[in-house]
């Protein structure tokens, strides 16, 4: 849940594109958010809706019951597969997306470079996804493994913990503080609640791993 919902790494890229403007940020963000859940929400209804036989198999014991590729043969809609095969496709294409504009400031930021040229793209490009390509040729299944590991620490850490510190220490420590805007409500109690919800999931995952 909080790798889907981990947009964090695109906020500073909107953030200049909209040069500052807090309301179209703000505005940019919850119907940016919106949209992506609107789907995830459907996408697990039509899963979960269609498990009926999945059930069945399982207690059968005739196998791993796998959603997707009983959606893609389902006889009755012949259409289905394909709607499924895109949307599937989709979904890796707009995090793929996602990330790339965010790394692709990130590491702007890091060299300390002025623009993103067509001189300087390929060199940009190749840091963020040549690592990525070996270790997926290394290990085709790392993304399944990781993907535990990236939400039950990594996220929790860079998208809950850390945020919240740093908003903490500009609103109630910093000599500046009343030059920053609030973009979140709740004052303390949010951040507060941010940290120990972020330990909670770390301590879950940990729990998780070490329970047979």
């Amino acid at each position: 849940m909080l790798v889907a919902l981990f947009y964090h790494n695109i906020v500073p890229v909107v953030t200049t594109q909209l040069e500052g403007d807090l309301g179209k940020i703000r505005q940019s963000i919850v119907i940016g958010s919106l949209i992506p859940l609107l789907m995830f929400l459907t996408w697990n209804a039509v899963i979960l809706g269609s498990m009926g036989g999945g059930f069945a198999e399982l207690a059968s014991g005739n196998g791993v019951f796998d959603p997707l590729e009983m959606l893609r043969n389902n006889t009755d809609w012949p259409g289905l597969g394909i709607v499924v095969s895109v949307f599937s496709e989709v979904a890796i294409a707009t995090s793929f997306i996602g990330f790339t504009y965010g790394l692709l400031d990130f590491f702007k930021d890091v060299l300390q470079v002025r623009a993103i040229t067509p001189d300087n793209r390929l060199p940009f490009f190749s840091i963020i996804l040549l690592p990525a390509l070996g270790l997926s040729i290394l290990n085709p299944h790392i993304f399944l493994t990781t993907l535990d590991y990236a939400g039950g620490f990594s996220i929790s850490v860079l998208g809950g913990i850390l945020p919240a510190i740093m908003a903490w220490k500009l609103r109630y420590r910093s000599a500046e503080q009343t030059l920053q805007p609030t973009l979140v409500p709740g004052g303390r109690l949010t951040l507060m609640f941010m940290v120990v919800l972020g330990v909670a999931v770390m301590g879950l995952q940990i729990a998780t791993m070490i329970t047979p």
